[in-house]
């Protein structure tokens, strides 16, 4: 097992994330079911981790016959899948979101991303030659920029000196920084050597579940702030 960060940034996105679904429900932004939708969803992507920790964990990743599978193309995609799913069939939960990204300030989500530094961590282990280099190259270097980019990006929001659209193609591009490289090169990343470093205990948690749950977080505020701006168009249309 390598020395990892993994441990303290999953705390801190699901204290973060508890803590201001909370704040919301006093604060009257969501009621008793909205919270509840929310603090589930939770529940249900910190049961996953769990999952996924044991399954690492005992070898069942790092196996022959699960990496048959070609798990690199679809099992980071689990806790997306399950998110998507929950959110159409549940109302209150689909409220609730759109409430999360219209009452928490932009700030607040845009602050989060900044511990996405800790790609450095990954990228480091890759120059050491105990992670494989070409998903540290096209997946970890974007990672770390993106949440460089994030301190900037935030004190501007604090001082209400961005716009939605700036917001929108900022959270944009932080969700593409990923899905774009897992997409066109997993048949690459596949083929290195130290691929099975990625899916070995605790690493699999970051593809598993740490870097989906920020993703989603991008999509969320696209997907609400692209919802908004359709709505403003309908009105001025009517």
């Amino acid at each position: 097992m390598h020395l990892t960060s993994l441990p303290i940034l999953i705390i801190a996105i699901f204290v973060f994330l508890a803590f201001l679904v909370l704040r919301l429900y006093k604060f009257d932004r969501l009621n008793a079911s909205e919270r509840n939708s929310l603090a589930a969803l939770l529940i249900i992507l910190l049961v996953w981790g769990g999952c996924s920790g044991y399954l690492s964990s005992t070898g069942v990743y790092v196996s022959v016959n699960f990496l048959q599978l070609s798990p690199g193309y679809w099992l980071p995609y689990i806790p997306v899948i399950t998110t998507v799913t929950l959110v159409v069939l549940i109302t209150p939960l689909r409220v609730g979101l759109r409430k999360f990204v219209d009452y928490v300030p932009d700030h607040w989500l845009t602050g989060i991303h900044m511990l996405r530094i800790l790609a450095f961590g990954t990228i480091i282990k890759a120059t050491m030659g105990v992670f494989p280099e070409k998903f540290a190259w096209f997946v970890g270097i974007p990672d770390l920029l993106f949440g460089l980019s994030a301190i900037p990006i935030t004190l501007l929001a604090q001082q209400k000196r961005l716009n939605d659209d700036i917001i929108l193609l900022w959270h944009l591009a932080g969700a593409l920084v990923i899905i774009v490289p897992a997409i066109a090169l997993m048949h690459i990343f596949m083929k290195e050597i130290l691929f099975l470093e990625l899916f070995a205990f605790p690493m699999a948690l970051a593809p598993t579940l740490v870097v989906p749950i920020l993703v989603m977080l991008n999509l969320m505020v696209v997907w609400r702030l692209l919802e908004i701006k359709i709505e403003v168009k309908s009105r001025r249309a009517n």
